[in-house]
């Protein structure tokens, strides 16, 4: 297994990533966004990097520009996620995967990255995981416009998210995404973990990277 930390030109500091893959160049591409307020190194996040890279995907986890623990005390404005999503698919296009080679696993504020990017570029992706997305802001649960046309260039989705979850519930997500495959998780957070028990929270959070792995290897 091959596995080595990188760093992502932009228009300003570089995006930092870490890639993991067997084959020297796998014919597809498995791209992990995180969401606010912490890293890819998180759990669930990094297993799921690493679960693509051994199910053969070239397997990407990318950080924000400056969005990890050692720069939170420097000012981010979170609008920029979706330019730098895109730094992220142009290099992962110079490395010879375009969008159709791509499955991207978005979790909360990267899905709402992922979206944004999708309004700025005529592209279409066959697959998206969206962790705990953003499809509404705390209990106004007006759906946010940029989804409607997330669903026109992604062809398949899957959804998942808990029942403590401030911008998501099933029938808000069983309205916008009537045909896609959903996961919910009674007593979860936003964060996919059940507070104050941690041996439900892994043991959920192992069913969601094997759920995953069929979605994104079916």
């Amino acid at each position: 297994m091959t596995e080595q930390e990188i760093k992502i030109p932009t228009d300003g500091r570089p995006i930092e990533a870490s890639v993991m893959h067997q084959e020297e160049k796998p014919g597809k591409a498995f791209l992990v966004l995180p969401g606010r307020g912490y890293t890819v190194n998180h759990f669930l996040l990094d297993y799921l990097w690493r679960m693509a890279a051994e199910s053969g995907f070239y397997s990407v986890k990318a950080e924000y520009r400056g969005y990890t623990y050692r720069y939170m005390g420097e000012p981010y404005d979170h609008k920029t996620t979706g330019i730098d999503t895109g730094y992220i698919l142009d290099y992962l296009e110079d490395t010879g995967y375009g969008p159709q080679d791509i499955t991207v696993c978005a979790k909360s504020l990267g899905t709402m990255a992922l979206a944004m990017l999708l309004l700025n570029r005529d592209i279409t992706f066959n697959r998206a995981v969206l962790l705990t997305p953003v499809l509404y802001y705390n209990t106004e649960k007006e759906i946010i416009p940029v989804w409607d046309n997330y669903k026109a260039k992604v062809r398949k989705s899957y959804l998942v998210f808990g029942s403590d979850d401030p911008y998501c519930d099933p029938e808000t997500a069983g309205m916008v995404f009537p045909d896609e495959l959903i996961s919910f998780y009674e007593g979860f957070d936003h964060g996919l973990q059940m507070d104050g028990n941690y041996r439900r929270t892994i043991e959920v959070n192992s069913e969601i990277i094997e759920k995953v792995k069929d979605f994104i290897c079916g």
